[in-house]
């Protein structure tokens, strides 16, 4: 006569073990700010898009982002 297996129960697994958990990483880097451009980098030609325009303009974007990375990141320095 043939043995018959039961089929395996919950008690009859192996534990898993599961990872312990870790302090969250999050991959948030703070914003960089621009660099303002060098004196001789300004025509004086009275360009549209003039070199100081352009930063003052990147300099108000790269508030608004350091404000929200501020408010996600509380307490934490530019390391």
């Amino acid at each position: 006569m043939a043995a018959v297996s039961k089929p395996p129960t919950q008690s009859d697994r192996p534990l898993e073990l599961l990872p312990l958990p870790q302090p969250a990483t999050v991959d948030d880097p703070r914003p960089v700010e621009p660099e303002r451009p060098l004196p001789m980098e300004c025509c004086d030609s009275g360009c549209d898009s003039c070199v100081h325009d352009v930063y003052a303009d990147e300099v108000r974007h790269y508030r608004e982002l350091l404000a929200a990375w501020q408010d996600r990141n509380p307490g934490r320095s530019a390391g």
